[in-house]
């Protein structure tokens, strides 16, 4: 390398010259893969392997360029970190640190899975685990792994992170949950847009099993971090309920919606759908406009991640600028609201906003 060539990447610092931090690479999307929806969460280290497989090849089939993919950690991890109370700490209890080691082979057993079957499809994942590369202060990230998230993404790489055990400043060591670790990675990596797959169709009004539970289609979020409902099935006057499951250790939906709205307040759209689904398919492949806010206005397309569709509703990855109307889509955006089924969590707009409807929130 020239002398000229070499400083042209140095730059001059008190104590000499040191290199530059490379530039972070763009990132299209943010997908989580819930614990809950690839695995059978009441069934130690139980896969649902179909669903895996269908998320996989869905990514696959679009190329995968630009993503990073987090996975939650299901029956392979919640239930030993529950019995040691490893989100607790402290790891100077022989208890503890044993329940420690036991979650983390757990988790990397699953994150095995899940990289496995995306080079399968012919996608060139690794895993990456949190530990070592995170570190948190009473549960809040202190020291974030973007920055080796981003080197994998520059080399071409689909980096793939999941929940994990933790060192932690003050408790010793805790639990990083797959949300919170895609919130820090919406604040370091600015995506286009992030994709929750979860068990259902998306965030309902209270648990979906129950009678009545009604799906909430749009959550809108203010500036000072709070948030409305501001469409649902069936009307927007709703009671929002939200529950965890007992052996879930990272604070289930309500963490969620949390963590949802923290991203949506970044500017960055977040979308909710069904893992293994067409919802979730196109969610992960058009963004909001799946959802039809680029229809709207409310989120504009992003140039050159859309793809191509032909007259008969056939669409290849390619320059969105002439995109056709798809089946079922309304003409001028994406797939149609009336035909995706999903939350979307988005940023109010700038100006007079929509009438207040729904129950507001804290995002934290």
């Amino acid at each position: 390398m020239s002398a000229a060539t070499q400083t042209s990447v140095l730059e001059a610092s008190p104590r000499g010259y040191k290199a530059r931090e490379p530039a972070a690479p763009p990132v299209r999307r943010i997908v989580k893969l819930g614990g809950a929806a690839i695995t059978h969460k009441a069934q130690l280290e139980t896969l649902q392997r179909d669903v895996l497989r269908r998320v996989c090849a869905s990514l696959a089939s679009d190329g995968g360029g630009g993503t990073v993919l987090v996975h939650g950690a299901g029956s392979f991890g919640h239930h030993p970190a529950s019995e040691y109370g490893v989100a607790r700490g402290p790891l100077s209890d022989p208890h503890v640190r044993l329940g420690f080691a036991l979650t983390r082979s757990s988790v990397t057993r699953l994150n095995g899975h899940v990289v496995g079957q995306l080079v399968e499809a012919g996608v060139p994942a690794v895993g990456l685990s949190p530990l070592g590369h995170y570190t948190t202060s009473n549960r809040e990230v202190s020291a974030s792994g973007a920055g080796a998230v981003a080197a994998c993404l520059r080399a071409g790489l689909l980096p793939v992170l999941h929940g994990d055990a933790v060192l932690d400043e003050q408790l010793g060591c805790t639990i990083l949950s797959g949300d919170t670790l895609v919130r820090d990675l919406a604040e370091q990596l600015r995506p286009h847009f992030v994709v929750f797959l979860t068990n259902v169709a998306g965030v309902y009004d209270r648990p979906p099993e129950e009678e009545g539970a009604r799906l909430l289609r749009r959550i809108v979020v203010r500036k000072d971090g709070s948030w409305r409902v501001a469409e649902a099935e069936g009307g927007c006057q709703v009671d929002v309920r939200m529950t965890a499951d007992a052996h879930d250790v990272t604070g289930g939906i309500a963490l969620k919606v949390e963590e949802a709205a923290r991203v949506a307040r970044l500017g960055v759209p977040v979308l909710i759908a069904q893992a293994g689904s067409e919802d979730g398919a196109l969610a992960c492949r058009l963004g909001p406009r799946a959802a039809g806010a680029g229809a709207t206005g409310a989120a504009a397309p992003e140039p050159g991640l859309g793809p191509t569709c032909g007259s008969e509703g056939t669409c290849s990855e390619g320059p969105a600028g002439t995109q056709q109307q798809q089946q079922g889509a309304e003409p001028g955006g994406g797939q149609g609201a009336a035909a995706w089924r999903g939350t979307l969590v988005m940023l109010e707009e700038e100006g007079p906003g929509e009438e207040a409807a729904g129950v507001p929130g804290a995002a934290g």
